[in-house]
């Protein structure tokens, strides 16, 4: 039995498939430096941090891996690379995908969130490539996103190919655009650069400014000229309906599940919902092909958890909504279940705000950006802060976590202010929680714990003066 058997097993690979898929499987690991030692500790992190009694979760963490594999073997195996940056903008990477899917000779992807799955939460093996990273050019101390420095140092070691094409969008991250340059000097591929402005008039979302629009929706348009051009690739309408209908498939799948979530007790771990949503911000390959039903089986599996009133804690928990996961780390997310606080749903899964009418915009790019205004992120500060706000009232909640990257200075620049305006506005009590959500190695768990558990007991008490005043307020409705 080979080394890797247990390993792939638990994550629901079958017989067949190891069989199969043998040289691949051997060459990835072989590159990544991975041995038995290193499937025996990720088999025992796997069974002590994710719920590996649904079969659902299993699967998402083998889709994972095979995404892994396609990522380390993308130029061995003469394929074209196409890298597009976190956060992705919309569905580009699927509609590039999609366009491509006739050759069938494209790895498009977003490798350092891949790395972070994989390396990170199974492996516990990021730590190498963080520091080749800082060692080449993007330095610790720095305030550096560990993101990027994973990028770097993956390229650095070989892990990753070079690709042929790297997207750099500025238009929320403007550290990403930085970094690209630099690993466009070091190693030499070329770089797309989509730009914009995040400046928009406070208090206007969801309103925008036309110029706005029009100048990242030729960005946008820049980059399917450059796509076509090099790689005779076509994006249009149709190919982006499609890509939107590829995605959508996953999308209904994971809805499904947060309607499950929406229960009490929440019937699965932060922990493990963590591996669904990256899915479609770090893959177009394998992972949206067999995500949907994954996430699927994994959904019907938490429905009957549902029925029987099974949860991670107990019925009555505080309820919070928090920001983001650690992508990496495990024992960040389940720190706040640890503290004894439900978590239902991230700010990634707030229901939507019904956008505006559209603007009758000539071009794709346009049309594109138009509908990028409209979630906030890409708007201004305002229209983050707002967009969020809105969701918030829609669902039933006794706090709000904010997570932030201390290096992400767009998530960092909103911090104080969402958490002003949430507790003036919606008056729900906000815990702002420094941490890293790439790098292990810029925060303490035990300090981490200290301030949830503290969090924790103050929205227990709320709950419970809250309730007490709703039944004195009956008792007296009763007796007038």
């Amino acid at each position: 039995m080979a080394y890797y058997h247990e390993l792939l097993k638990l994550c629901a690979f079958d017989g067949a498939e190891i069989i199969s898929q043998k040289k691949r499987i051997e060459r990835t690991f072989q590159i990544l430096g991975l041995g038995s030692a290193d499937m025996e500790k990720a088999e025992a992190r796997i069974r002590e941090n994710f719920d590996i009694a649904l079969l659902g979760v299993r699967k998402v963490l083998g889709i994972w891996l095979k995404e892994l594999f396609d990522a380390v073997l993308a130029r061995e195996e003469g394929k074209k690379i196409i890298y597009f940056g976190y956060p992705p903008f919309q569905y580009t990477g699927s509609a590039i995908k999609v366009a491509a899917k006739s050759k069938n000779d494209f790895y498009v992807g977003c490798p350092e969130v891949v790395l972070c799955q994989t390396l990170g939460q199974i492996f516990d093996k990021l730590i190498p490539l963080l520091e080749a990273g800082e060692a080449a050019g993007l330095p610790p101390g720095h305030a550096m996103c560990s993101l990027l420095q994973i990028k770097l140092g993956a390229l650095e070691k070989g892990i990753i190919p070079i690709p042929d094409l790297s997207i750099a969008t500025s238009y929320f991250c403007d550290m990403g655009p930085k970094a690209d340059e630099l690993m466009q000097y070091k190693y030499g591929y070329p770089v797309e650069y989509v730009d914009s402005c995040l400046d928009s008039v406070w208090g206007s979302w969801p309103d925008y400014n036309h110029e706005t629009v029009h100048y990242l929706g030729a960005q946008v348009n820049k980059l399917f000229v450059t796509l076509k051009d090099k790689f005779g690739l076509e994006i249009n309408e149709d190919i982006w309906e499609k890509a939107r209908l590829v995605s959508g498939k996953l999308y209904m799948s994971i809805n499904e599940l947060s309607r499950h979530l929406t229960a009490d007790p929440v019937p699965l771990s932060v922990a493990d919902t963590e591996l669904i949503l990256n899915i479609p911000t770090g893959c177009t390959g394998v992972a949206i092909e067999e995500g949907p039903e994954a996430v699927r089986i994994l959904a019907e599996e938490v429905g009957k958890r549902v029925e029987k009133g099974v949860g991670v804690v107990p019925k009555g928990s505080p309820r919070v909504v928090i920001l983001m996961q650690s992508f990496s780390d495990t024992a960040v997310n389940r720190l706040i279940e640890e503290a004894g606080l439900a978590v239902p749903l991230t700010m990634v899964l707030l229901p939507p705000t019904r956008p505006p009418e559209p603007y009758p915009y000539p071009t794709l790019g346009e049309k594109r950006a138009e509908q990028a205004m409209f979630t906030g992120a890409y708007h201004s500060t305002y229209g983050w802060i707002k967009r969020n706000m809105e969701g918030l009232k829609l669902v039933d909640l006794d706090g709000v976590i904010y997570t932030y990257p201390f290096s992400c200075r767009p998530i960092v620049c909103t911090s104080k202010l969402t958490q002003v305006q949430i507790e003036k506005e919606i008056g729900l009590p906000v815990l702002l929680l420094e941490m890293d959500l790439y790098d292990r190695r810029n925060y303490s768990i035990a300090s981490m714990r200290t301030r949830l558990e503290a969090f924790a007991e103050m929205l227990k008490v709320n709950k419970v003066q809250g309730a007490r005043c709703k039944e004195k307020v009956a008792h007296e409705l009763v007796s007038s």
